[in-house]
């Protein structure tokens, strides 16, 4: 048996490369100014991994239905390594774009699958979206602060620009490297996977036309969520100089320790979610953005004159991100039944990659435009939009409502597994009664 803690670096460092690669976006066109690339040619740079995480989320989650996970998380790991080679060794703005494309479709994959596999190798259902919720700490807590550390140690030493970003995507390769050495040696299917690719038929329409509610709120939800997340932060780094002035290593420094201050949310958000459901948490999250978004748009052009305080208020929405940042995720892995999670999931991570898309390109163009002003009013607005789809959309559940639901679907009845995803949380039963109707999906509603 495959020891936790590496269990949970294999399933967890792909999503970390992800996120570091994803965070030399925001440092990327600032030193990469030897490849002269051309305006349009900086926003593809920016925007080519999209293009390509939304490829392998839709290909490589379903594919996971029918192969297993663990041939589709070597595969992303085999893929996110050929393209941090390839953006580490890039000789002109093309071939980068086309690194970052390769790139994406690898990272694409391990949304799905990284978070499916933490939630189905969970001993207790109900500690699926707990495991997500580790999984992101490491992926989206850890990564972006490497990157911001190497881009600030490069620059602090004097460090050549092109030798800056090339080593900044060369850690990213390790970090590849590292994750395809352990997955190769250690993933194996979850015993869950395993009993449901035996027992369950897994038809695409008929899932889709029994599921298409929840569904519905997981990509759309996920595609608000990823608007705000990767438009911020992929742009955060000139905002801070926007507000603050002064060198860009200063700016670098100040998103690193941002990232930094934002990891106790992230360390809180697993306790949370063990407390209370995944929809509260996510209401919870987008409730707090409103908040704090409202705040920096309506004062914003006296507020970027009071670096503390607008920090601070930064800080502080960048924190409530985090708890949708989790549940948007642990959602989309927990919720479908067991056969066709990696297409639930890739489904709803494409989604919100298309909303990651759209917000990198618009935020952009507002900061080239210097309406900083105008960003944190689109965050307002698509928290506001999130608030009232969590609403209508997701279920509240709990473990014992999802073992039941999956029993049901086990059987094909995916509309009645459906009904009892929305009927509220049950009861746990003790284990006899639960060995006696297992296989029909019985439960009490409380």
């Amino acid at each position: 048996m495959v020891n936790a803690v590496v269990f949970a670096i294999a399933t967890g460092i792909g999503l970390l490369t992800d996120k570091y690669m994803l965070e030399a976006t925001n440092f990327v066109e600032h030193y990469a100014i030897h490849l002269q690339p051309s305006s349009e040619q900086k926003e593809f740079i920016k925007s080519a991994m999209y293009a390509g995480a939304i490829l392998g989320m839709i290909s490589l989650g379903p594919i996971s239905d029918v192969l297993g996970r663990r041939f589709c998380l070597i595969t992303c790991s085999v893929i996110t390594l050929v393209g941090c080679l390839l953006s580490t060794c890039a000789w002109d703005a093309n071939v980068l774009i086309a690194a970052r494309i390769i790139t994406g479709i690898g990272m694409g994959g391990e949304y799905p699958l990284a978070s499916s596999h933490s939630a189905e190798s969970a001993e207790n259902t109900s500690n699926g979206s707990r495991n997500v919720a580790l999984l992101y700490l490491f992926g989206s807590g850890f990564g972006p602060i490497l990157c911001d550390f190497v881009c600030y140690f490069m620059d602090a030493i004097g460090a050549a620009p092109s030798l800056i970003w090339r080593t900044i995507f060369g850690v990213g390769t390790f970090f590849a490297l590292v994750g395809l050495i352990l997955r190769v040696l250690t993933t194996e299917n979850s015993h869950k996977f395993i009993k449901a690719a035996k027992s369950e038929k897994g038809a695409t329409r008929s899932f889709l036309v029994a599921y298409w509610q929840p569904l519905l709120g997981t990509a759309l939800i996920w595609c608000l969520f990823d608007i705000v997340e990767y438009g911020l932060k992929q742009n955060d780094a000139a905002i801070f100089s926007a507000a603050e002035g002064g060198p860009y290593k200063d700016s670098v420094l100040t998103v690193m320790a941002t990232r930094c201050l934002v990891i106790p949310s992230l360390v809180f958000t697993p306790w949370l979610l063990s407390k209370v459901s995944s929809k509260q948490v996510q209401l919870l999250g987008f409730c707090g953005c409103f908040i704090t978004n409202l705040c920096l748009a309506i004062g914003y052009n006296d507020l970027k004159h009071i670096s503390l305080l607008f920090d601070t208020l930064y800080i502080v929405q960048l924190s409530f991100q985090s708890l949708p940042g989790v549940t948007t995720m642990a959602l989309s892995a927990e919720i479908f039944p067991s056969a066709m999670r990696g297409t639930g999931a890739g489904i709803s991570a494409a989604s919100g990659k298309i909303g990651a898309t759209f917000g990198s390109f618009f935020f952009t163009m507002l900061k080239e435009k210097h309406e900083i002003n105008a960003i944190f009013w689109v965050v307002v607005c698509t928290s506001t939009l999130a608030l009232v789809l969590t609403c209508l959309l997701t279920p509240f559940y709990n473990g014992a409502t999802l073992d039941a639901a999956d029993m049901i679907a086990s059987s094909g009845q995916l509309k009645e597994a459906k009904k009892m995803l929305y009927s509220g949380p049950v009861e746990e039963k003790n284990d006899e009664i639960n060995a006696e109707n297992e296989g029909t999906g019985q439960a009490v509603a409380v």
